[in-house]
């Protein structure tokens, strides 16, 4: 190994690691946040579970606040469709978008976060902004970027795509609520085309 190789392995991690690092950690945050809930997880047990040192993660984060919300920021990210250049008219897109969102949010870490903003956001206000933030972030703003390429007034493009958003992830919060089984490939396309067509002739 060169001299300049092991100076570096003496010092101070590459940015590589250390984001290699920071993202382990949120990972395990996330993690035990979802099976501890906010109030009981301990700073101290992620450190020692993403095996670095407490100051090493008051570092990245400089309380509990902030780890969770880097923690709904990364799984945000990771739940955000991630579609091709969608062509068709409105409706096309529309159902394909809702199509592709619910089988995100159906993934076993969208339902692990989901239900811990419900257990959290009610006695927790921080969690329930941080939540409304997210949602605002990676479901309403790309429908809003949809309905604005179709020309709809911007002043109604927001509010048209909180509501499409609303009713097509419906049927998700009800099983979420309830209990009841993830939606087949199948279900999710159907109410995808079902919710567009009621949204479409909502807004002429």
């Amino acid at each position: 190994m060169t001299e300049r190789g092991l100076k570096r392995r003496a010092g101070r991690p590459s940015a590589e690691e250390s984001e290699q690092k920071r993202q382990f950690l949120i990972v395990t945050a996330l993690e035990e946040f979802a099976r501890a809930g906010f109030h009981a997880a301990s700073l101290r047990d992620i450190a020692d579970k993403a095996q670095v040192s407490s100051r090493t993660l008051y570092n990245h984060f400089p309380d509990k606040l902030a780890l969770f919300e880097a923690c709904l920021e990364y799984s945000g990210r990771q739940i955000q469709p991630d579609l091709p250049d969608l062509h068709g008219d409105l409706h096309s897109r529309l159902v394909a978008y809702a199509t592709e969102m619910q089988r995100q949010l159906f993934s076993p870490l969208s339902l692990q976060i989901a239900r811990l903003i419900y257990r959290e956001g009610s006695e927790f206000d921080e969690v329930r902004q941080i939540a409304r933030l997210q949602f605002e972030r990676y479901q309403v703003t790309p429908v809003t970027a949809i309905l604005a390429s179709e020309g709809i007034a911007a002043e109604r493009c927001h509010s048209y795509a909180t509501q499409f958003v609303a009713m097509a992830f419906g049927e998700w919060q009800r099983r979420l609520l309830f209990g009841a089984g993830p939606m087949t490939e199948p279900e999710m396309a159907a109410h995808a085309e079902l919710v567009t067509g009621i949204f479409l002739k909502g807004i002429g």
